[in-house]
C-alpha cells in the first residue's frame, strides 16, 4: 500500500504544491500592477498552501518522490520571485528589500543547486534531507517578504517598518548559516560520508 502512495501524482500535499506553482505568476501579476493587497493576499494563500501541503503529507503519509521535488522547488520560485520584485523600487514602495540580502538569497539557492549537481555527479545521490538550518532561513526570508507587503499595504506601521532592518539583518545571517552548512555537508557527502549513499533516494516531503 505504501508503494502505491508513493508512485500516485495528485496526492492531497502534490495538489497544494502545484497550486502555490500557480501563485506565483498571479503574486507576479499583482506586484507589477502595485496592488498591494493582492500581492499580500495571494502570497498569504500560497504560504498556507506551503504549511498545509507539509502537513498533510505527515498526517497522511503521502509522501511521493516527485512531491520531494516539487516542494522545495515552488518554495524557492515564490520567494525568489517575490525577493526579486520587492527589490525593485518602482514596484515595491514605500519600503523595498535591500538588494544586497536579495543577491544573498539567490546566491545561496544557486550555490545550493551547483552543489547538489556535483554531489549527484560524483557520488550518484540525490539523497538531500532538508535542514533545520535550511527551514529556519526559508522561514526568515518567508517574514521578511510578509512584513515587507504588510508594511507596503499599511505605510502607518511605524513598528512593523521600524523593525525591518533588524529583520533583514536576521534574514542575512540565516540564510549564511543554512549556505554554509549545505556546503559542509556537500563536503562531507562527497569526501566522508559514504553511509549516505545507502540511504532511500528521497527523504520527508
Amino acid at each position: 500500500m505504501a508503494d502505491e502512495t508513493e508512485e500516485k501524482f495528485l496526492t492531497l500535499p502534490n495538489v497544494l504544491t502545484l497550486l502555490r506553482l500557480g501563485l506565483v505568476p498571479v503574486f507576479v501579476v499583482m506586484s507589477l500592477r502595485r496592488q498591494a493587497l493582492g500581492a499580500l493576499v495571494v502570497f498569504a494563500l500560497a504560504a498556507l498552501t506551503d504549511f498545509l501541503d507539509g502537513l498533510a503529507a505527515r498526517i497522511f503519509r503521502l509522501r511521493t518522490r516527485i512531491g520531494t521535488l516539487l516542494d522545495p522547488m515552488a518554495d524557492k520560485l515564490l520567494l525568489s520571485t517575490a525577493f526579486i520584485l520587492l527589490t525593485l523600487k518602482r514596484l515595491s514602495t514605500p519600503y523595498a528589500i535591500p538588494s544586497w540580502l536579495t543577491a544573498a538569497v539567490i546566491g545561496r539557492d544557486l550555490l545550493i543547486v551547483i552543489g547538489a549537481y556535483i554531489v549527484f555527479r560524483l557520488r550518484g545521490t540525490r539523497n538531500f534531507p532538508p535542514s533545520l538550518s535550511g527551514k529556519i532561513s526559508t522561514v526568515c526570508q518567508a517574514l521578511t517578504v510578509f512584513c515587507v507587503l504588510i508594511a507596503n499595504y499599511i505605510p502607518a506601521s511605524a513598528s512593523l517598518s521600524s523593525a525591518l532592518p533588524a529583520l533583514y539583518v536576521i534574514t542575512l545571517a540565516s540564510t549564511a548559516l543554512s549556505g554554509a552548512h549545505y556546503v559542509i555537508l556537500g563536503i562531507r557527502m562527497v569526501f566522508f560520508a559514504k553511509d549516505e549513499l545507502r540511504q532511500p533516494t528521497y527523504s520527508g516531503r
